[in-house]
């Protein structure tokens, strides 16, 4: 069963993601982040991102939620496990979100808000210690993350720059610092770096779900 919310938009229902629910799922955030661009974005890969973690052992599907309106999925948000490593070497069982998507006539409603929101309570309710992101550095302290830097927070290759963002869901439990594990990190790393592996699969993805349009790689 899900959860009706009646904020930003009307009758949405917040539901835990389903195996028949992928499709949907990866035409939503393709349209999700077409329009989405930043300093350094090559090209719109998180339907890729999605593809690769379809299968991946470190996905939480507890936490993995879609937001309906009218029957149809116009949300949703990823999990999964992530750890970080204090100065003492001790883990603290952490885990991050993202992608999240909205489809983009239902964008700036709140339905971001409640994803994030609902999922992050039902991680405090299973016992996990903070959520961890790399994620928009404008919109997400807008829910209450904070720059890692403030915990003593880095990546794994000593960086914390403003997109890395951490929200405690224990209180105190990050302060002391350390460095933070993506556990699905090769499937994140593929998305990014795998030219040839994302062209195929856009091709075959456009192919499918767009016919017609472009869906090659740019010419040289």
């Amino acid at each position: 069963m899900g959860k009706p919310h009646g904020n930003g938009v009307e009758n949405i229902i917040i539901r835990n993601e389903r195996p028949n629910d992928y499709e949907a799922i990866l035409r939503l955030t393709y349209e999700a982040f077409l329009t989405l661009d930043y300093p350094g974005r090559r090209r719109t890969d998180e339907h890729y991102l999605i593809h690769l973690l379809q299968n991946c052992p470190h996905v939480m599907p507890e936490l993995c939620y879609v937001a309906e309106a009218e029957g149809k999925i116009v949300g949703h948000i990823l999990y999964t496990r992530s750890a970080v490593v204090r100065l003492d070497k001790t883990e603290l069982e952490t885990v991050t979100f993202g992608p999240l998507s909205v489809l983009p006539k239902c964008q700036r409603q709140g339905i971001g808000r409640m994803l994030v929101r609902h999922s992050m309570e039902k991680a405090r309710e299973m016992g996990f210690a903070a959520v961890l992101i790399d994620g928009v550095p404008d919109y997400y302290p807008k829910l209450g993350f904070v720059r890692a830097r403030k915990y003593g927070l880095t990546l794994r290759d000593g960086s914390s720059d403003d997109s890395f963002m951490a929200y405690e869901l224990k209180a105190g439990t990050l302060h002391g610092g350390g460095t933070l594990y993506f556990l699905a990190e090769t499937e994140f790393e593929r998305a990014e770096r795998d030219d040839d592996g994302f062209w195929a699969f856009h091709q075959a993805f456009m192919r499918a779900y767009y016919p017609g349009q472009a869906g090659g790689p740019p010419a040289v």
